[in-house]
C-alpha cells in the first residue's frame, strides 16, 4: 500500500505539542483533562481563531469520512476455498486503509496549525491538543495495519493476530470520538459566549434582518448539537423528542429568516450574493432537517443518511456566509 505524506505529521504534530508544554506535565495529566470552563469575555482575535476551529469541527461528519476504516473482515482475505487471498485482490481494503491514514494526517496539521495561532485559547486549545493526541495514537495503529497486511505478516500467521488489532483499532477509535465530542462541545460553548455578544450588539443597533439570521443559525446549531453530538445516527424515544423539538425551533426561526427582503438586506450592507446564500442554505436545511427527523421516525436510515449530508454541507456554506457578515456587522 502506498501511503503519502500524511502518515508522518502524527509524529511532527507530537513534537508541537511538546514543545509548546512549558509546564513539563507528564502525558497521563493529559489525558485526564475533559472540557475546561471557557472564559466568559472573548476578543475580536479569539473570534477570528474560534471561526477557524469551527470549520474544522464537522470534518468527521464529512461524506468523506464516511468511507473511513473500521475494522479488519476475515472473510473479505479468504477465497471460496478458504485460502488466504494476496492484497491486491482486496482494493476496497487497501483504499479505504490509505484513505484513513491520510485524512487522519490532514486533519491534524490543520488543526495544529490553528492551535499554534495566537492568541492562545487555553480551553479550546487544550482540548485540540487532546483530540490530536487521540488522532496520531489512531494513525499509529492503522499504519500498525497497513504494515501487517503490506509486509505479507497476515499470510505468515494466518490472519491470527486480525482480532488482536481491531480490539486495539477500536479502543483509539473511541478515545478519538469522545475527544472530538469534547472539542466540538468546547466549540459550542464558546460560540454562544460570542452569540450573545453579537446578538445584544444587533439589538442595539436596531438590525433585525442580522439578529434573524443569527437567531436561526442558532437553532441550526442547536439541532446539530443534538443529531451529530453522537457517534452514530441511531435515536432513542427521549432523543427523537428533543430533535423534534430541536426541529420546530429551526423551523420557527426559518419563517423569519424567509421573510427577510433584499431591500431590507441592503440596508444591513448584506450585498445580493450573500443575501441568495443564505436564502439557499437556510431553505436547504429547514428541509432537511424535517427530513432527516421524518427518516427517524420512520426508521429510514438513508433517509437519514441523506439528509444528514445535506445539513452539515449547507450548515458549512450558511456560517461562512454568515461569519463574514458579523465581522462586517
Amino acid at each position: 500500500m502506498k501511503l503519502k505524506k500524511y502518515a508522518v505529521i502524527g509524529i511532527m504534530a507530537l513534537l508541537v505539542i511538546v514543545g509548546c508544554d512549558n509546564k513539563g506535565n507528564d502525558k497521563n495529566d493529559k489525558d485526564k483533562v475533559k472540557v475546561t470552563s471557557v472564559k466568559r469575555d472573548i476578543s475580536t482575535e479569539e473570534i477570528a481563531k474560534y471561526n477557524e476551529y469551527s470549520k474544522l469541527s464537522d470534518v468527521p461528519n464529512s461524506e468523506e469520512w464516511n468511507t473511513f476504516f473500521m475494522e479488519i473482515k476475515k472473510e473479505e482475505f479468504l477465497n471460496e476455498t478458504g485460502n488466504i487471498k494476496n492484497i491486491s485482490e482486496v482494493p476496497t481494503f487497501t483504499e479505504n486503509l490509505d484513505s484513513s491514514i491520510n485524512l487522519i494526517g490532514e486533519y491534524i496539521k490543520e488543526i495544529t496549525d490553528i492551535m499554534q495561532k495566537s492568541p492562545k485559547m487555553e480551553a479550546i486549545d487544550k482540548n485540540a491538543e487532546n483530540l490530536i493526541n487521540s488522532l496520531v495514537e489512531e494513525q499509529k495503529v492503522l499504519t500498525e495495519i497497513n504494515d501487517y497486511f503490506e509486509k505479507g505478516d497476515y499470510k505468515a500467521d494466518k490472519l491470527a493476530k486480525v482480532g488482536e488489532l481491531n480490539d486495539k483499532y477500536k479502543v483509539v477509535l473511541q478515545n478519538r470520538q469522545e475527544n472530538h465530542k469534547i472539542f466540538a462541545n468546547s466549540l459550542h460553548e464558546i460560540a454562544q459566549i460570542i452569540n450573545q455578544k453579537i446578538e445584544n450588539q444587533l439589538q442595539k443597533d436596531g438590525k433585525t434582518a442580522k439578529l434573524n439570521i443569527l437567531k436561526f443559525v442558532n437553532s441550526v446549531n442547536e439541532f446539530g448539537k443534538t443529531a451529530f453530538g453522537k457517534n452514530n445516527l441511531n435515536f432513542d424515544e427521549n432523543e427523537v423528542k428533543t430533535l423534534e423539538e430541536a426541529n420546530n425551533n429551526v423551523q420557527n426561526a426559518y419563517k423569519a429568516v424567509s421573510e427577510i427582503t433584499l431591500e431590507n438586506a441592503k440596508k444591513e450592507n448584506i450585498s445580493e450574493s450573500d443575501f441568495k446564500k443564505i436564502k439557499e442554505s437556510s431553505k436547504t436545511l429547514s428541509e432537511n432537517m424535517q427530513k432527516m427527523v421524518a427518516g427517524v421516525k420512520n426508521q429510514n436510515i438513508q433517509d437519514v443518511v441523506m439528509s444528514a449530508s445535506n445539513i452539515l454541507s449547507s450548515k458549512t456554506d450558511l456560517e461562512n456566509v454568515f461569519n463574514v457578515l458579523m465581522v462586517q456587522r
